[in-house]
Order: C-alpha cells, then sequence, then structure tokens
C-alpha cells in the first residue's frame, strides 16, 4: 500500500478560511491566523474549515479502496476503473485485493470525520493502516491536525459501536 499527500492547505488557503471566519461577526482578516487559531477552529470545527482541500493519492487494494468510497459528505473520489470496455482487461477475473489507484480530494471536516471511522479498533487493520499513513502525512506538514485526526473513541471519550468488542479502549 502506498499513500502520497499530493495537496494540503497553504497559508493562503488559511487565510481565506480566516477571513471567511471572520466576516460572520463582522470582523476582517488582516493578519494570517496564528497555529492556536487554527487548531482553535478544527478542535470547533467551524464551516471554514470545509475550504481547506487535501487531495490524497493511494495504491490500494479494491477492497480497502471500497471503503473510504463509502465518504461521501466533502470529498470526491477518482478510483482506477475496472470496466472491461475501458481497461481492455476481463473484469470478472480481478481480484478484490487487487491493487487500485484511487485518489481523494477531502476537504478538512471530512478528513477529521473520516480518521474518526478509520482509525477506529473496528476497521479493518489494512483500512486503518492507510489512514495512519495520512494522518502521519497531513501532521508532518500540517501539525494543527495533530489532536483532530484521532480516532472516534478518543474524540468522544468512550467507544460508540454498538459491538465494541475491538474497542480501542
Amino acid at each position: 500500500m502506498k499513500v502520497t499527500l499530493l495537496r494540503y492547505p497553504s497559508d493562503e488557503d488559511w487565510m481565506r478560511a480566516k477571513r471567511l471566519a471572520l466576516v460572520t461577526v463582522g470582523k476582517e482578516a488582516i493578519k494570517p491566523p496564528t497555529e492556536e487559531w487554527k487548531k482553535k477552529i478544527l478542535i470547533a470545527e467551524h464551516s471554514p474549515i470545509r475550504t481547506l482541500m487535501f487531495t490524497i493519492e493511494m495504491e490500494i487494494p479494491y477492497w480497502v479502496s471500497v471503503h473510504y468510497v463509502r465518504h461521501k459528505y466533502g470529498v470526491e473520489h477518482f478510483v482506477r476503473s475496472q470496466r472491461s470496455d475501458r481497461t481492455g482487461e476481463d473484469r470478472s477475473s480481478k481480484r478484490q485485493d487487487e491493487t487500485v489507484t484511487h485518489i481523494m480530494d477531502v476537504n478538512a471536516q471530512e478528513l477529521i470525520f473520516m480518521a474518526r471511522r478509520r482509525l477506529c479498533g473496528m476497521a479493518s487493520p489494512e483500512t486503518r493502516q492507510v489512514m495512519e499513513e495520512i494522518t502521519r502525512q497531513v501532521v508532518d506538514v500540517c501539525p494543527e491536525f495533530k489532536d483532530v485526526l484521532v480516532r472516534n473513541c478518543k474524540y468522544l471519550g468512550r467507544c460508540p459501536e454498538m459491538n465494541n468488542e475491538g474497542c480501542c479502549f
């Protein structure tokens, strides 16, 4: 499995998010946002974080890709087709564990939501491994995301799963 972070929020993107946040309270963004402000707006999950975009390329098994495709709000998925008319290969011979290229264009809000589910101890180990690598790469370039890209039980302080025998706690 391979994960590559292709795009992440720039200083300009963060300034735009701050401007959008401050306009709602009748203020103007003059100075760039501080690291503290970035952390606070991410923790608060206010709507301007939906303007902060990431593009993530993955080379992952088809069945793991299906777990990520289940996320549909705030994300666009671009997955290599297995259609016979597109590839010239017999689709029925494709295995579920065959590697596919999957690119996600995802906003910060959905990435936070996705991490809560895909870092969970109830997620498959392979799916969790992909999310762990996404989280590592994001935090490397955007350290303000460290405290928000966490599993759901850490965020809630309890396990919300119905059958929580594999709970992280």
